[in-house]
């Protein structure tokens, strides 16, 4: 990997290492999203089941540290973010009006959405640095589902309550709506994780070819 890609020269085996952890840390943070914004556990829980789920990702970061550069800067700080946050979407989820826990539920959501987005550029700058065109593509069309994912899944929520009548009638009563979606509804907040851990993998398993490949 070269040095211009994401910083200091890092080892592929190593870059492999890191992906894989990050990868993993993906569907545990989406089952811990799931579960509270299903309310599938007591708050408590799921509380400690938001941050926990971070744990991977944290140890993944840890592991690439040595690429250095903004762009892992920006994603270890997002992950700050959504680990820091987490819980208070877990408590959201009971007392959907409070507004104190509601800036904090979509803080969390936009620090999400600042995290896949910041994954899959940082997949991108090992692609680069691997020399992997396929990769690059890849990591660009995973940032994009990202954002798109994410402005058409607020966008159609507004849309959908605009017509409903639902804006209108106060803060309170979108709150209270937001955290009573149908579970197809809360899919969609969901999805990006999906395309950002299919990233991840292939970034692992590039890096690893390589690494076998090199002896490293």
């Amino acid at each position: 990997m070269t040095a211009a890609a994401t910083g200091p020269q890092v080892s592929p085996l190593r870059l492999a290492r890191g992906f894989s952890c990050v990868f993993w840390s993906l569907p545990l943070m989406a089952a811990a999203h799931a579960a509270a914004l299903g309310s599938l556990l007591p708050a408590r829980e799921t509380a400690l089941l938001m941050a926990g789920s971070c744990a991977p990702l944290a140890v993944g970061l840890w592991m690439l540290r040595a690429a250095g550069g903004g762009r892992l800067a920006r994603v270890a700080l997002a992950a700050l973010a959504v680990a820091g946050l987490g819980p208070f979407l877990a408590w959201w989820t009971r007392a959907p009006t409070q507004p104190y826990l509601a800036a904090n539920a979509a803080a969390h959501y936009a620090a999400l959405v600042a995290l896949l987005a910041g994954t899959n550029r940082l997949a991108g700058a090992v692609a680069r640095g691997l020399d992997d065109p396929p990769l690059r593509r890849e990591a660009l069309a995973g940032l994009g589902m990202v954002l798109w994912l994410s402005v058409c899944t607020v966008g159609a929520l507004a849309w959908l309550f605009h017509r409903a009548g639902l804006l209108e009638a106060g803060a309170p009563t979108v709150l209270a709506r937001l955290a009573e979606l149908p579970a197809e509804a809360r899919a969609l907040f969901l999805l990006p994780y999906a395309m950002t851990a299919y990233v991840a993998w292939r970034t692992k398993e590039t890096a690893f070819r390589r690494a076998a490949g090199s002896g490293a």
